[in-house]
């Protein structure tokens, strides 16, 4: 059975990564634009004296705002990616993107600004959630942490592309096309991306919930063939696990009288998959880097470093994470798993802030000249992003989209994300206040957090390398219909012979539901289930 890499699927998954590019670029530009003097100076805001505290505040506004947005447009999408499928959500998420990069490049006053940001968050909340959920159900388990890892490395990559076109428009001349181009760049990797959506195949996973089994199988062969298995064994087999585990989810939804989305936390697997799905973004917040990311140039000049050396330096920072990111997805997750990494990437992260935190207190704060010191300050800001890119950026993203059943998939990634830009809105709101108030101290509340954080993903947080979707629900307390490699009723060469020669839908099979397949009730929660279905010729 072959199971090299498809390189349909990759190149799918690697477009679309285009929105993460879009996301990076637009959670990340405030940054640059915060080391503008033009921008200060077309909204009429102070960068010292008396009007630096109003500035503080729109500094602050104009993240809390794009994460509220974001908080609001990832929750839209556990209707959206239900209704209207991932690919459509992402074609959504594109013009609520565009609408608000627009609004933002021709802002002509800082309430204009200040909405378009709403409007930009709103659509990157959309994005995030799609996104990797689109490239999760689209993968082999072999390959899944690589096509996930692509939002993590194209994330990175527009936070490096901030940096750059941030550089070379500090040394534009005293127009507003110091700030304007660089939220006009934005545009570019959103409107690439819906233009080229309407190529790309919807989820098979989606279409098989919407009873459009012909269409779903179609695109599953497409995407997961192989040249060494010409007669697309695994792929067959990975449809047969998908249509038995969905008709046996659907039974179960009977049995607990599951109607609404509120009904599903009568599960208890499932409040369980929201403490790791939520618990993994905030755990992600909670180790401060946007705080960090976001308010960079200020650290920067503090530390000692002016002009436009600053936003240069986070430019680099970028090249960092997508160094880290890109070995994360590559080399690291398929092969060795995302617990082990991801407990390194914490311990490593709140090690960094600890002795961000002293050196901030003894040399910053005390506005010492002392540039071994300072430099170390510098150091230790891209020593964080090195662990942190290379073993929680990808991760969280592939942990939270592997988490949850196909029937709550995409309410359980809402929720998720809702709770990451819920947890950035605050903490990035309130941070040049904090800064500005308790220095150092500031740096303690995450570190408080992240000591937590590293002992509930030890106890709770399971290890998933290698198995399919559906498989990962039996680590909840779930029933798994079939095992990609062996089931209780087939196993070894007679699952292979049922596999080749079950029956394949066609054309007129779509629109049906799952009505010839039915579940096993005498199963449990905790068994391994089968469900039943006599095998026929394939057509």
């Amino acid at each position: 059975m072959g199971r090299g890499r498809n390189r349909y699927a990759t190149s799918v998954a690697l477009f679309a990564a285009l929105g993460s590019v879009t996301y990076g670029y637009g959670a990340s530009i405030i940054a640059q634009t915060i080391g503008q003097p033009q921008f200060y100076a077309t909204f009429n805001l102070a960068q010292e004296g008396p009007g630096l505290s109003h500035t503080n505040t729109i500094t602050g506004l104009m993240n809390g705002l794009f994460s509220t947005g974001g908080a609001l447009g990832a929750l839209s999408t556990a209707y959206t990616a239900e209704a209207f499928g991932r690919l459509r959500t992402i074609q959504l998420a594109c013009i609520v993107c565009i609408i608000g990069a627009a609004l933002m490049t021709g802002a002509a006053n800082i309430a204009m600004f200040l909405a378009s940001r709403f409007i930009m968050g709103w659509g990157i909340g959309q994005i995030v959630c799609a996104v990797p959920l689109y490239q999760a159900e689209l993968s082999t388990p072999k390959h899944r942490g690589l096509h996930v890892g692509f939002h993590g490395i194209a994330l990175a990559s527009g936070y490096t592309l901030t940096g750059f076109v941030g550089f070379g428009c500090y040394y534009a001349s005293t127009t507003s096309f110091q700030w304007q181009f660089p939220f006009a760049v934005q545009l570019i990797p959103v409107i690439i991306l819906l233009a080229g959506s309407w190529a790309l195949p919807e989820s098979p996973r989606w279409l098989l919930s919407k009873g459009r089994r012909y269409l779903a199988w179609r695109n599953l062969q497409r995407l997961h063939h192989d040249p060494q298995d010409p007669e697309d064994t695994f792929a067959r087999k990975e449809f047969y696990q998908m249509t038995q585990q969905y008709a046996l989810e659907l039974h179960r939804r009977s049995q607990m009288n599951i109607v609404h989305w509120w009904d599903f936390f009568k599960r208890a697997s499932f409040r369980k998959r929201l403490v790791v799905g939520m618990g993994a973004q905030m755990i992600n917040v909670c180790t401060g880097n946007l705080v960090v990311n976001n308010y960079q140039v200020q650290l920067y000049q503090q530390l000692g470093v002016k002009g436009g050396i600053p936003i240069l330096l986070i430019a680099c920072w970028n090249i960092v994470g997508i160094c880290g990111n890109s070995t994360s997805a590559f080399l690291l997750m398929d092969k060795f798993g995302r617990k082990g990494f991801y407990m390194v990437g914490i311990a490593g992260t709140t090690i960094s802030l600890c002795f961000e935190a002293a050196l901030t207190k003894y040399y910053v704060q005390t506005h010492s000249t002392n540039r071994v010191g300072l430099g170390f300050g510098v150091f230790l800001i891209f020593f964080y992003v090195a662990f942190y890119a290379s073993c929680m950026d990808n991760q969280q993203y592939v942990m939270v989209t592997e988490t949850f059943a196909m029937e709550s998939r995409s309410l359980g990634v809402a929720l998720s994300l809702f709770a990451q830009f819920a947890g950035t809105a605050l903490f990035v709101g309130v941070a040049p206040t904090s800064f500005a108030s308790i220095g150092w101290k500031f740096y303690l509340v995450f570190i408080c957090i992240d000591v937590f954080s590293l002992i509930l993903v030890w106890k709770v947080f399971p290890e998933t390398k290698n198995l399919s979707l559906e498989e990962i629900d039996e680590l909840y307390g779930d029933p798994v219909a079939v095992h990609l490699e062996a089931s209780p009723r087939y196993e070894g060469e007679e699952l292979e012979k049922h596999i080749r020669t079950m029956r394949l839908p066609t054309k007129e099979d779509d629109g049906s539901r799952l009505s010839s397949v039915k579940a096993d009730p005498s199963q449990n929660a905790t068994s391994t289930t089968s469900v039943k279905e006599e095998p026929t010729k394939a057509e």
